[in-house]
């Protein structure tokens, strides 16, 4: 039988999506939405979704 009251592991919530900028097309990995889409460093251009990462891509 399981516990109700065992605390649950903290996970980061939201899912891994690569951005884009569409000025300089320079790309980004963040969690959305546990974190804010930022704006790109180089022409300060909000970034938009290019792929949703489902299996773990990282590069």
């Amino acid at each position: 039988m399981k516990d109700k009251n065992k605390p649950k592991k903290k996970t980061r919530q939201g899912s891994a999506v690569e951005l884009i900028c569409l000025k300089c097309r320079r790309t980004e990995i963040h969690y959305v939405p546990a974190e804010e889409v930022p704006k790109c460093p180089d022409c300060n251009v909000r970034m938009t979704i290019n792929e949703v990462l489902r299996e773990g891509k990282s590069y």
